[in-house]
């Protein structure tokens, strides 16, 4: 991708601090907004710099708007201190996965199938991140269509995992949380309907939050499959989840799916993990976890008793029929997606990626009574979900159960010596909250001996999205990993 210029933005602060300001979190940049310590120009600069340099390493981005968000952040700067600077995201650079709509902007949805197409007007949740005085620095790469969990495309571009650039940044919001992971944004809007927010921030070292479905709005993209899609935000510090969440939360009267319930307050709580009791399910454990990731899912298990929480071993009878129960619904919804909604498939079969147009042609196999008992089989395993809840706060599960597969051999990893789909690897423990639309936070946990990053999610009873925040905010603080960068090696 050609970047184009880069015309900074001079200041008589010093060149050294200025172009420090990318690894701040988007709390800390409001804080310097408001004592005066720096400006959202300048600090769009420093990250637009940082884009500069990374990007044809990473491969994060499918357009920078250089000129828009420059322009954006001047007109912030000039305004700030006065009536509606202080709005949750008031200068904040944020980035948004491509299967949401940003006017202006290429609206490919990560398909040759689309190549040509331009987003007319921002997707709802965009207007809402504007609205809040978000600054819109790009639209990052995503797995065709959200349709994969390696971000990689061979015509179109792949992104690559900033910790190991020969490993692949998970997805389908890869590009999403390479560009956080890196110091290109500090938060960015992504999407989940099978693990894709927690994945790729769980292999790139980062925190991500899927809130319940119908807390977002998914007016203005593309869907997946409908009925799990989740929009949400992945950020490098747990603590700038809640304010993406809260400005991204709401009724929208054109989403029929969305609720009129107001988000709890996610507002952080002193000894958060004082009386939960944390579940813990080896039902759910389906794909058994690599040594690495074991001994730090263990070693999390123990800091969530060191900070005063009970764990609570749980059960979930059938836990094997979630996988297959997700994987009819997802298959008929996205069939219907791109036959009947977008009318691509099959008259462009041949511009798909081979792995989607595969999909598809397996999708077409799924059938109206299929879907049904498969709808029919989603609400007893949410049900069984729901029992569970009663006995628990909430729920400590892996997000993956090892790390990142090969840009060289993307599909396949290597598991205790034997071949694995890595979809396998993944989506065993990130499938059962898309399939209920549960609330989940996940957050980095430490690094494997590849030097590859470790995730844990947090699951929460429905529409408790201040459980699951509060909860992987209090883990993360009794962990207390230290900050690092990755080498881009």
């Amino acid at each position: 991708m050609a970047l184009g210029p880069l015309k900074l933005q001079v200041t008589k602060r010093s060149l050294e601090y200025l172009s420090e300001l990318w690894k701040l979190s988007a709390n800390q940049l409001s804080n310097c907004y408001r004592t005066g310590q720096a400006s959202p120009a300048e600090v769009v600069d420093s990250c637009l710099g940082r884009i500069e340099a990374l990007e044809p390493s990473i491969g994060a981005f499918r357009h920078v708007c250089f000129e828009d968000a420059q322009s954006d952040a001047k007109r912030l700067t000039s305004a700030l201190g006065s009536i509606g600077s202080d709005q949750p995201l008031y200068g904040i650079p944020v980035a948004v996965k491509e299967l949401f709509d940003v006017r202006n902007t290429p609206g490919c949805y990560g398909s040759e199938v689309l190549a040509n197409r331009v987003s007319k007007s921002d997707a709802e949740a965009v207007r809402r991140l504007r609205e809040a005085g978000a600054i819109i620095i790009g639209v990052t790469r995503a797995h065709e269509f959200g349709w994969g969990i390696t971000t990689q495309h061979k015509s179109l571009g792949s992104t690559r995992n900033p910790w190991n650039l020969g490993r692949v940044p998970g997805g389908s919001s890869g590009g999403s949380a390479a560009a956080v992971a890196a110091g290109m944004v500090p938060v960015a809007l992504a999407s989940d309907t099978g693990g894709s927010i927690r994945i790729p921030a769980a292999l790139c070292g980062i925190a991500g939050i899927k809130a319940t479905y119908g807390r977002i709005s998914k007016r203005g993209g593309v869907s997946l499959a409908p009925s799990m899609d989740h929009p949400g935000p992945v950020a490098r510090e747990v603590e700038d989840l809640e304010a993406v969440l809260v400005a991204l939360s709401g009724f929208d009267p054109e989403d029929s799916t969305t609720y009129r319930d107001n988000l709890p307050n996610l507002g952080r709580r002193e000894n958060a993990l004082n009386g939960i009791t944390v579940g813990r399910c080896p039902d759910l454990h389906l794909r058994r976890l690599a040594v690495d990731h074991q001994v730090l899912f263990e070693s999390t298990l123990e800091s969530v008793v060191s900070a005063g929480g009970r764990l609570e071993e749980v059960s979930m009878p059938g836990s094997e029929r979630i996988r297959p129960t997700f994987a009819s619904i997802q298959m008929a919804e996205a069939y219907y997606v791109h036959t009947k909604e977008l009318g691509t498939f099959p008259s462009a079969e041949k511009d798909y990626g081979e792995d989607v147009r595969n999909r598809l042609l397996l999708a077409g196999q799924v059938s109206i009574a299929d879907y049904l008992a498969a709808m029919r089989e989603k609400m007893d395993i949410r049900r069984k979900f729901e029992s569970m809840f009663r006995n628990i706060d909430v729920l400590l599960t892996p997000v993956t159960a090892g790390g990142p597969s090969t840009i060289e051999n993307p599909d396949v990893v290597e598991h205790f010596g034997e071949p694995l789909e890595f979809r396998d690897l993944c989506m065993d423990y990130t499938v059962p909250q898309d399939l209920t639309g549960l609330p989940v936070c996940v957050i980095p946990i430490g690094f494997d001996s590849d030097e590859l990053p470790v995730g844990v999610q947090v699951t929460a009873p429905d529409r408790r999205e201040d459980l699951a925040f509060q909860v992987a905010l209090e883990i993360s603080t009794a962990i207390n990993l230290k900050k690092k960068w990755p080498l881009l090696k």
